[in-house]
């Protein structure tokens, strides 16, 4: 038995390796991409656009409302711009946050 592991092994040893360096790689490739994903911030605001630091009650619908009171362009494109520019997933935003207010 012993015999027919280590003949198995001499055989198909170029094979191990080969797998094992594969597997190792993409591990690895895959825990870099993960980890530039989670460390992503926004770009400084330019000259045009302006920062914002959340206050208690505030939400990002009324960010959105009071940075664009002109009713020129629709609500939900301001909100879906504005979460765009800072990688934000979700609507939910927190006191002390700092939020960049694109240019439109």
């Amino acid at each position: 038995m012993k015999r027919n592991a280590k003949l198995f092994i001499k055989r198909h040893l170029l094979k191990i390796i080969v797998s094992s360096a594969l597997f190792v790689l993409l591990f690895t490739s895959f825990l870099i991409m993960g980890t530039v994903a989670l460390g992503s911030h926004p770009m400084e605001a330019s000259a045009d656009e302006r920062v914002v630091i959340v206050n208690p009650g505030d939400t990002l619908w009324g960010i959105a409302k009071s940075s664009y009171s002109d009713d020129s362009h629709d609500i939900r494109y301001i909100i879906f711009m504005i979460k765009d520019r800072n990688g934000l997933e979700s609507v939910n935003i927190k006191p002390g946050q700092k939020i960049i207010i694109p240019a439109i």
